[in-house]
C-alpha cells in the first residue's frame, strides 16, 4: 500500500519534472529522515526553497491543488491552505524571524513549501553552536536520495540529528543514531553539525548501543 506522503511526493516530483523549471529546493523534516533509512510515521512533506520566488515557482505548479476562495483561517492556523486568491502568505514574528510559505493538500498528505528570510541569530555554525536543518549551510551539504525514477535533496542526517536534539525530540533522535551507527556517517560533517552539548549526547548513545550495531 502507498502511504499518502509517497503518493503525495511523487506527484510533486512530477509536476516539477515536467516543468522544466530549475529551483533550488530540498526536502526536510521526518520525511527525509525516512527516505535515509528511519522508521517514523510522517504525514506531511515540507519542502525549503533557498529564495523566496522558490516558494512562488512552487505555488504555481502546485495551483491545481489551491483551494479556489481564500482560505478561511488566519495565517497560524494550521487549517490554512493555499487558494487561487493568496497562494502564499509572509509572515515577520516580534522576535524577526520571518518566512513565506505556501500548504497544500495533496493526495490525502499535508505540503508545505517555505522559505526563509530571516532567522532572527537561530544558531548556525561549523564552530560548536551546531548546523540549523533551516540555515545557510544546508544547501552545500545536501545529500541525493532515490524515490522511485527520481533523485531528490535531502538534508543528511547529521544535520537532522541536530535538529531533533533542539527540539528535544528524543524518540526521532534515538532513531536517526541508530541509523547512522547502523549504515555508517560522515563523521566529518556531523562534527560540524553537531553543537558541542549535542556530541555528548551522540557519544553517549554510542558507549550505549555500540554493540547493538556490530550485530
Amino acid at each position: 500500500m502507498v502511504k499518502n506522503w509517497e503518493a503525495a511526493l511523487k506527484q510533486i516530483l512530477e509536476t516539477y519534472n515536467q516543468s522544466n523549471q530549475n529551483i533550488d529546493w530540498i526536502l526536510v523534516g521526518s520525511i527525509g529522515s525516512v527516505l535515509q533509512g528511519c522508521t517514523f510515521s510522517p504525514n506531511d512533506i515540507d519542502l525549503y526553497t533557498k529564495n523566496v520566488e522558490g516558494v512562488h515557482q512552487f505555488a504555481e505548479l502546485l495551483d491545481g491543488f489551491s483551494l479556489e476562495r481564500k482560505s478561511p483561517y488566519d495565517h497560524n492556523d494550521i487549517n490554512w491552505l493555499s487558494s487561487k486568491e493568496e497562494k502564499t502568505f509572509t509572515q515577520t514574528f516580534s522576535w524577526g524571524f520571518s518566512w513565506t510559505k505556501g500548504r497544500w493538500v495533496i493526495k490525502g498528505a499535508e505540503v508545505e513549501v517555505v522559505s526563509i528570510s530571516e532567522s532572527a541569530g537561530i544558531p548556525d555554525s561549523f564552530d560548536g553552536d551546531g548546523i540549523w536543518e533551516g540555515g545557510k549551510y544546508i544547501w552545500d551539504l545536501a545529500k541525493k536520495v532515490r524515490i522511485g525514477e527520481y533523485e531528490i535533496p535531502v538534508v543528511p542526517l547529521e544535520i537532522q540529528l541536530e535538529s531533533n536534539l533542539r527540539r528535544e525530540r528524543f524518540e526521532r533522535a534515538d532513531e536517526i543514531c541508530r541509523v547512522l551507527l547502523q549504515n555508517g556517517y560522515d563523521s566529518d560533517m556531523l562534527k560540524k553539525a553537531l553543537s558541542t552539548f549535542n556530541m555528548n549526547y551522540f557519544n553517549q548513545y554510542t558507549e550505549k548501543n555500540s554493540g547493538e550495531a556490530e550485530q
